[in-house]
């Protein structure tokens, strides 16, 4: 969604970030209490937010330059062909929904009619011909760190092959990512405003979903993440989710790849929750080198808690328990001159690749929020200093991986050593 500095107007006390930061603000959640503010807050989501975002999509699609349409026409996504991912409003993409904006279908409905839906095969049609007209140009890190596999690969032309004979031999998804509860242990100010965990009503809810649509959906893929939304560690229905596809043969072979702060991801939990032989890639979103600096991005973490859960996390990365492991960190004004420290960190517990991402604007935060902390600005004070950081020797490691912030690095970072988004996380 524009921000008001972009469309030089003040946004107005209707609008649908407004609603939203209504919606989330304490006063509102002890009047009407958290079932029903979440109901206005998915209701101005799906009806509005995504409307948005979707035209925005399809204006930056139009507005590519000739060089940024013939990078497209001869790369390949293969995401809308393989990744299903579920939100908290009860909506189901075929990609991350900041990057790929249009629903595809609904979590309560049958998720093969989801994946085979009209909107589903538009999508992936809009892949095909190199148009991209769903997608988010300037968030996804894959378009905008041009960072997408050549169009002529066996695999890109399999799926392609696949999507034109239709239904009866296109592969259910490979991926599926689980984003549809909110509930973490922090309160990250890049991400939310307070801290969520799920009340009683609503874990009934999830857990219902388990048996409908969760349990049926992942025995046809080979990959689960958990989570997109909050925290896998810090969600008792996720961590429910987890104990029972680590107990049953029917999901021995799916991998479960898991995305955390960190925070609670300690021997206790992986003894738990019956990791071992189920885990394959792991994320974790720390954003900070220094104690200080986590204190304030990542509250109320306890960096060294983090230090020791890490140190833990490395002894299962080198006996291969854990397949990857990614450090991630939302580049923002408040952390950005420790890029190159960040990458240090993960070298030395274990890291196989570092990811960075610019921090943007969520429909809860206010404009002075924004306009503070997204150094991607060059009207922020800071600007020119972040140019210069991103010139650190340390960034153009091959562990190192700038993400959307491809579009800020000196010319020559794309030309280094480089892997793809999605060849690195395999």
């Amino acid at each position: 969604m524009a921000t008001s500095k972009e469309t030089g107007k003040q946004p107005s006390a209707l609008s649908p970030r407004r609603l939203l930061q209504w919606a989330a603000s304490p006063a509102v959640l002890d009047f009407i209490g958290r079932d029903r503010a979440d109901a206005v807050a998915s209701f101005v989501n799906n009806n509005l937010i995504l409307k948005l975002r979707q035209r925005r999509a399809y204006a930056q699609s139009q507005a590519q330059d000739e060089a940024a349409q013939a990078y497209l026409k001869t790369h390949f996504c293969r995401r809308p062909f393989n990744t299903m991912e579920t939100t908290h409003t009860g909506l189901v993409f075929a990609c991350c929904p900041v990057y790929l904006p249009t629903p595809i279908g609904r979590l309560d409905e049958n998720h093969r009619d989801v994946w085979h839906s009209d909107i589903a095969n538009k999508i992936r049609d809009s892949i095909i011909d190199g148009s991209y007209s769903y997608c988010d140009h300037v968030n996804c890190p894959f378009i905008a760190g041009r960072q997408l596999e050549p169009r002529d690969t066996d695999e890109a032309r399999e799926f392609i092959e696949h999507h034109r004979k239709g239904r009866a031999v296109a592969p259910p998804p490979l991926q599926v990512v689980l984003s549809h509860d909110k509930s973490c242990n922090l309160a990250c100010p890049s991400c939310r405003s307070g801290i969520y965990v799920a009340n009683k009503a609503r874990q009934a809810k999830l857990d219902d979903l388990t048996e409908k649509s969760l349990l049926p959906m992942l025995k046809d893929a080979g990959e689960v993440i958990i989570t997109g939304s909050g925290d896998a560690f810090g969600s008792n229905h996720f961590r429910n989710l987890i104990k029972r596809l680590t107990a049953s043969d029917d999901y021995k072979d799916l991998q479960i790849h898991l995305h955390t702060n960190g925070q609670l991801f300690d021997e206790r939990a992986w003894r738990d929750l019956n990791l071992s032989g189920h885990v394959g890639a792991v994320q974790i979103s720390i954003d900070a080198a220094e104690a200080d600096t986590y204190a304030n991005v990542r509250r109320p973490g306890n960096f060294a808690r983090l230090l020791k859960n890490l140190a833990f996390i490395k002894t299962k990365r080198e006996t291969g328990e854990i397949q990857h492991l990614m450090f991630s960190m939302v580049v923002q004004d408040a952390n950005y001159r420790e890029m190159p420290a960040f990458v240090r960190m993960g070298q030395d517990f274990g890291a196989d690749s570092v990811m960075f991402n610019m921090y943007r604007q969520r429909d809860v935060f206010s404009k002075g929020e924004y306009e503070d902390a997204f150094i991607g600005d060059p009207h922020h004070p800071d600007h020119a200093d972040f140019l210069e950081i991103l010139h650190a020797p340390e960034l153009y490691l091959p562990i190192a991986n700038l993400g959307n912030l491809a579009a800020y690095a000196p010319a020559g970072w794309l030309d280094a050593d480089k892997h793809p988004i999605g060849q690195a996380a395999e």
